[in-house]
Parts: structure tokens; C-alpha cells; sequence
């Protein structure tokens, strides 16, 4: 399977289509109902790519920060996939429970996005409508799957700023998604 998706990555000639080529990888590859790619712009994370959630919560999570308590903040500040197995029982997430409940979900997974060099470059998450665990195969292959990922997102910026792509993808993903 990671083959087939780092095939499809790289097949993508432009930063977004990969970006949306990884988030629905992931997806699959979790059987996940939601998902979504935050970038690192800054200090924080903003979301650039997503898969079914509602404007409500994109509007709540469009900025992120390391020292959050949700699973992106959690697994950008450790530099390690978080698992959330279900929010309704984890005390870190609690200020955001109000959010998954109204966006429909119970678990995540938050895994950084690290290329080889060590660049951090952001978080993909997926989401799940019941209490959910990856199972370690599905954890191994998503992480080197977000250093494959991480690689090739450098290349396609070539000397592009990453916080600046960032910033103008979601900004376009925000412009999409209200009109």
C-alpha cells in the first residue's frame, strides 16, 4: 500500500494536489470518516487541506498551537503521532470535546509531518465516528508515509517559504469552503 500512495504523491505536480493526495491517503488508509493537513506557519498550524468536517470546526481549528491540549497541538509539540482513542475520556483534550462532538467524531490521530532532514513542515489527522486505535501497522506505514510525503512537499516548494504556503493555502481552502 505504500507504494501505490507514495506513487500517486508523486505524480502530483503541484504543493496543493499533493496536500490533497495525502490527506485522502491517509483517510483510506485508516478507514478514517474525517481528515485533515495543517502546515506549520509560524508558530502555529493552520489547516490547508480537510475532508468532511464542518465549518464550525474548521473555523475553531483553522490556527493551532503547539501548546493546545488537542492531538495536532499534542503531536506537533512531541514530534510523535498522538493517538486519542476517545475524546470523551482524554483530560487533555476536554477543552475540545464540545468540537468533535459537534464534527461528528470520537477519535483522532494526529502525526507530524517530518521530512528526512528533520524539517518539520506540519500534521496530518484523521477522525473517527466511534472510539478508534490504528492499529501499529497503520501507525508505522502513516509515518513513513509523512516522511515521504515531507520530502517531496519540499521539493515541489523549491524556494517557496513554507509559512508563506501555508498561509496562501489556507487562505484559499477558507475563500472554498465559506462560499
Amino acid at each position: 500500500m505504500l507504494e501505490q500512495m507514495t506513487h500517486r504523491l508523486q505524480s502530483q505536480r503541484s504543493f496543493a494536489a499533493a496536500i490533497d493526495t495525502l490527506l485522502k491517503d491517509v483517510v483510506v488508509l485508516h478507514g478514517a470518516e474525517f481528515g485533515d493537513v495543517q502546515l506549520v506557519a509560524g508558530d502555529a498550524l493552520v489547516i490547508v487541506a480537510q475532508l468532511g468536517l464542518t465549518l464550525p470546526f474548521l473555523r475553531a481549528f483553522r490556527r493551532v498551537s503547539k501548546a493546545d491540549g488537542s492531538a495536532c497541538g499534542r503531536a506537533l509539540r512531541l514530534g510523535r503521532t498522538v493517538v486519542v482513542a476517545d475524546v470523551a475520556t482524554d483530560p487533555e483534550f476536554a477543552a475540545y470535546r464540545h468540537h468533535a462532538e459537534a464534527a461528528g467524531y470520537r477519535a483522532v490521530q494526529s502525526t507530524p509531518i517530518v521530512a528526512r532532514s528533520g524539517a518539520v513542515l506540519g500534521v496530518v489527522s484523521t477522525m473517527f465516528a466511534n472510539p478508534h486505535r490504528p492499529t501499529p501497522i497503520e501507525i508505522e506505514t502513516l509515518g513513513r508515509y509523512c516522511e515521504i510525503a515531507a520530502d517531496y512537499l519540499l521539493k515541489l516548494l523549491g524556494n517557496d517559504d513554507l509559512a508563506a504556503a501555508a498561509e496562501r493555502t489556507s487562505d484559499a481552502l477558507y475563500a472554498e469552503t465559506v462560499t
